[in-house]
């Protein structure tokens, strides 16, 4: 798919005296000054009302709502007078800038981290002795323990500007801030190192980006076709539809989610031994899912339901063998781990040369040609990320985490972010999520009490929130910015630049707002119940790693160690057999929780690329691209608009997914 988008001619080139060509201009920042406010207060909002988080999928559904108003609004300011119209990279950088600033609001960083902030302290009680288990080892630099503060932030009807609210969070807001500040600055610093071998030589397609890249041209050549109305019209229709069901029961809806319809649920049909060990599996028809399946690679959709399914079976045959004795057999998400990581190893084996440029010219004895075209030199890059690993390895030091483990705990991360970018950037699954599988976990897991010890496993799990899933590190758009930096010709220095910049203030913001809104409504009364359940996870998971007092886990290890070698031999297998039709990353990226949601419009997307490819030939691509494009666009403008009637009047509304 992504074929008809690399072409060159479908590409704007504006003249290149045009000042506006850099991207990320004056008005760009004017505007980014008024839109991040709103936008984070949008998602602290979502989050208040229950409404699923925009960042669980990979296109934030959020910013690509904004991106289409802010681009029709465009249209007409081009209409009237050109000059005062932003141009394509100026849309681009926005579109780039509001995805970072969405980060920090995300699902897996403040809303699970400000939970776990503060649910030690209002949860801990005699009935679960957390305090008498570990107590005394919960930093509380990084904490919050002020209980009449919290009474207050969980009863509501307060307001956070009284000095008695916001003190107690003044000390550990800064220091997450600065957290976050450092360890995202950092990435930039690998955007640049990584950007010349994944977009140059690999040529990554990076399909989720092509989404806004299309959008973002003057002239849009799917809107021209008329499938690309009928799927609009068909997706928004849906979405339209099931919103209206919930205001007037007597319409039908369309069910295409989970919750929907039982006959969805396919466990009903299968509720014997050993049956009912392969858990949930749902049939869901998302409209923007089977749209994303359509930009994808078709190995890799074929990959992510069949794999799905087999993991699946897999939970089965378990179950009908009988060995199910072991806690956590058969370690399906420590195979996944491996798999995880090998997709970072071959793609580091492969690069090794390129790499070892790379540290040459870090060295200063590179040379000067081979980073020419860098928006930053290497040297600068390899610093930035330096810098930022030192800040964030003293600071887990600083709440008595033991130097070793701090190091270790932020070298995992990195990788792990490094390979959710590879990810977006090769495959652009419609999620990215790396569930339970951040390194506190995996530390916890198969390191034990024993070896970690108390005082580490408690700090580890003031970072859990961060790590619980990792879908929203910053670093895959920045990558995209400089992926679309060399497209289009904006400024890739400024653009990081701008992305650094932005994180913090998009921090702050977001605590600020979800505090307010917290002691405004009440964390306990007018919130969503996944709050409460959220600030005690990572304190029962470390209450449980406790009392287990478990040692090394060797099974956990073996199990990581044979899905690593499982994605080499598949990865093996398709170098050398090239019709070999499964991509290896399926096997690692089908165990996420939200692949329940997903393997069937990954079914249905493989089954319409496969047809058309057999049947209608190349043609067909640049019809599908406009179906595709009215899928996703149909479901999530439509469903944005309930989204946002919700936020102005209060009533709850469809949400169209999950």
């Amino acid at each position: 798919m992504s074929q008809v988008l690399r072409r060159d001619e479908q590409v704007e080139k504006p003249d290149v005296a045009d000042p506006r060509r850099i991207g990320v201009t004056p008005r760009v920042l004017v505007l980014l000054t008024l839109l991040i406010p709103l936008n984070t207060f949008f998602v602290a909002d979502l989050h208040r009302r229950g409404i699923e988080d925009p960042t669980i999928i990979a296109l934030f559904w959020n910013v690509l709502f904004l991106f289409v108003l802010l681009r029709l609004l465009n249209g007409l300011v081009d209409r009237l007078r050109s000059r005062l119209a932003l141009v394509q990279q100026e849309l681009l950088a926005l579109w780039i800038l509001i995805a970072v600033a969405t980060c920090p609001a995300g699902q897996d960083t403040l809303k699970t981290s400000w939970a776990t902030m503060q649910g030690y302290a209002y949860f801990a009680s005699p009935a679960n002795d957390w305090e008498q288990l570990f107590g005394s080892y919960v930093p509380e630099s990084m904490t919050v323990n002020d209980m009449a503060a919290l009474d207050r932030l969980w009863r509501g009807g307060h307001s956070v500007y009284e000095r008695r609210n916001w003190q107690p969070w003044l000390g550990p807001v800064a220091r997450w801030t600065f957290l976050f500040s450092f360890l995202w600055c950092g990435v930039a610093g690998l955007a640049v190192i990584f950007r010349q071998r994944w977009v140059e030589r690999e040529r990554m397609s990076f399909p989720i980006v092509q989404v806004p890249l299309e959008i973002s041209r003057t002239r849009v050549p799917a809107i021209r076709l008329s499938l690309f109305w009928v799927t609009f019209g068909v997706a928004a229709s849906i979405t339209l539809i099931n919103g209206l069901h919930i205001f007037y029961p007597g319409m039908p809806e369309i069910p295409v989610k989970i919750g929907q319809n039982p006959a969805f649920d396919l466990r009903r049909y299968l509720t014997g031994h050993p049956w009912r060990a392969m858990g949930r599996v749902h049939a869901c028809f998302y409209p923007w899912a089977i749209g994303l399946g359509l930009l994808i690679p078709k190995d890799l959709s074929l990959s992510l339901w069949l794999f799905f399914l087999l993991w699946r079976g897999k939970q089965v045959l378990v179950a009908w063998l009988g060995w199910t004795e072991m806690r956590g057999f058969p370690f399906i998400k420590e195979q996944s781990f491996g798999g995880y990581l090998a997709i970072l190893g071959f793609s580091l084996w492969a690069g090794r040369e390129y790499f070892a440029k790379v540290w040459r010219s870090t060295l200063g004895r590179g040379d000067p040609d081979f980073e020419a075209d860098e928006p930053l030199r290497y040297q600068t890059a390899f610093t930035i990320f330096v810098i930022g690993f030192i800040a964030v390895t003293i600071l887990g030091v600083s709440i008595r985490m033991s130097t070793a483990v701090a190091i270790a705990f932020f070298v995992q991360y990195y990788a792990m972010t490094m390979i959710v970018g590879r990810i977006r950037a090769e495959m652009g699954l419609p999620t990215h999520e790396i569930e339970r599988l951040g390194p506190t976990v995996m530390q916890g897991n198969l390191l034990g009490a024993r070896i970690l010890g108390k005082q580490n496993l408690t700090s580890l799990s003031v970072f859990f929130g961060f790590t619980r899933g990792l879908r929203n590190s910053p670093y895959p758009h920045m990558l995209e910015g400089l992926y679309l930096s060399g497209r289009t010709g904006m400024d890739g220095r400024r653009l990081l630049i701008a992305s650094m910049a932005v994180i913090p203030l998009s921090t702050a913001l977001a605590y600020f707002w979800n505090l307010r809104l917290g002691y405004e409504h009440g964390l306990g009364a007018d919130w969503a119940p996944w709050m409460p359940w959220s600030s005690r996870e990572a304190w029962v998971q470390l209450e449980g790693w406790l009392r287990q007092d478990q040692g090394f886990h060797w099974g956990r290890l073996i199990a990581i160690l044979f899905g690593f070698g499982v994605y080499f031999g598949l990865q093996e297998v398709r170098t050398y057999w090239v019709w070999w039709p499964l991509h290896p990353a399926g096997f690692a990226l089908s165990t996420t929780f939200y692949m329940m949601h997903l393997w069937m419009p990954m079914l249905v997307a493989w089954m319409v690329k496969s047809i058309g490819a057999r049947y209608a030939g190349r043609g067909a691509m640049q019809h599908l691209q406009a179906a595709a494009l009215g899928l996703i666009l149909g479901d999530v403008m439509m469903g944005s608009i309930w989204a946002m009637y919700s936020a102005l009047t209060r009533v709850e509304t469809y949400s169209f997914f999950p």
